[in-house]
C-alpha cells in the first residue's frame, strides 16, 4: 500500500513541476481559487437572502390566515425587491476569464471584489434581523418600511460592485 501512495505522490510532484514550467499557470490557479471563494461568498449571501424571502412568504400566508389583507401588498412589494437583489447577487459576474483571455481580472481586483462582497454580509444581516422582528399579531407597516430601506441600501451597495471590479472605487 505505501508503494501505491508513493507513486501517487511522485506523480503529483511531477505534475506540479510540469505546470510550473507553463508561464503564468501558478498565478492563474491562484486567481481561480479567489474566484471560487468570491462565488462561494455570494452563494452564502444568496442563501441567507433566500431564507428571508421564505420567511416573508410565510408571513404573507399568516397575514392571509389572520385576514390582514391590507398588509399583503406591502409584503409583496418587499418580497419583489428582495428577490430582485438576491438574484442580482446570485447571478453577478465573478471574474470568469480563461487562461488566455484578453481581459483578465487581476489579483488585486479580485481581492477588492472579495472584500466588497464580504461587506455585503452586514447588509444581509440587517435585513435578516428586521424580518425576524415582524410579527403577524403586531402592526407590520413600520417594520416593512424599515425593511424596504434596508433592501434599497443593499441594492445600492451592490450596484457599486461594477465600479469596484473596474477599480474605480
Amino acid at each position: 500500500m505505501p508503494d501505491f501512495q508513493e507513486r501517487i505522490e511522485k506523480r503529483r510532484r511531477m505534475l506540479e513541476r510540469l505546470t510550473g514550467l507553463i508561464p503564468g499557470y501558478n498565478r492563474y490557479q491562484q486567481l481561480e481559487k479567489r474566484r471560487d471563494a468570491d462565488r462561494a461568498n455570494r452563494d452564502i449571501l444568496y442563501g441567507d437572502l433566500k431564507e428571508q424571502i421564505d420567511a416573508l412568504e410565510r408571513l404573507n400566508l399568516a397575514l392571509t390566515d389572520a385576514k390582514k389583507i391590507d398588509d399583503l401588498d406591502d409584503v409583496d412589494r418587499a418580497l419583489s425587491k428582495l428577490r430582485t437583489v438576491a438574484d442580482r447577487i446570485r447571478l453577478a459576474d465573478y471574474g470568469v476569464s480563461g487562461f488566455f483571455d484578453a481581459l483578465k481580472i487581476e489579483e488585486e481586483e479580485l481581492d477588492r471584489m472579495y472584500d466588497f462582497d464580504l461587506s455585503l454580509a452586514e447588509h444581509v444581516k440587517a435585513i435578516k434581523d428586521k424580518v425576524a422582528e415582524i410579527k403577524v399579531d403586531e402592526p407590520v407597516i413600520e417594520h416593512l418600511l424599515e425593511l424596504d430601506l434596508l433592501i434599497e441600501g443593499l441594492d445600492q451597495r451592490f450596484s457599486k460592485r461594477e465600479q469596484v471590479m473596474m477599480g474605480v472605487q
